[in-house]
């Protein structure tokens, strides 16, 4: 169940109104999940100074929850190249202003539906 969400200073009309669907299908394919436990959330016009940068930059935050998906420091980097390239050429950044980070969540502290990740994984039949 990959979530990232996307804080960036650019507009809303700088991102193309396919990108949250584009991005789900990258994800889907690069963490092997259902396309419909991906998630997309991106926060424009975000007040945001890097240090050092000018001009538009995206800080992202990458969850999955536990087992859901392959990350590991050997994976991340794979994971990163691809995502940092399909953010870059959709909203049209270089990839020094993009930062992502991965973070892993226990299924027992996510919820999905009415109910946490690992119960509905118990009981799904």
């Amino acid at each position: 169940m990959p979530i990232l969400q996307i804080d960036t200073n650019l507009s809303m009309t700088n991102v193309p109104l396919d990108f949250t669907v584009k991005t789900c299908e990258l994800m889907a394919d690069v963490f092997e999940s259902p396309i419909k436990f991906c998630v997309v959330h991106i926060n424009p016009d975000q007040e945001i100074y890097w240090y050092g940068l000018d001009g538009p930059c995206v800080l992202g935050t990458l969850k999955l929850v536990r087992g859901s998906g392959k990350i590991s420091p050997e994976q991340n980097i794979i994971h990163a190249e691809k995502l940092v390239k399909h953010i870059s050429d959709n909203l049209n950044l270089t990839n020094k202003n993009i930062s992502i980070s991965f973070v892993e969540q226990d299924a027992d502290n996510v919820t999905i539906f009415n109910t946490t990740v690992s119960n509905f994984l118990e009981n799904k039949n």
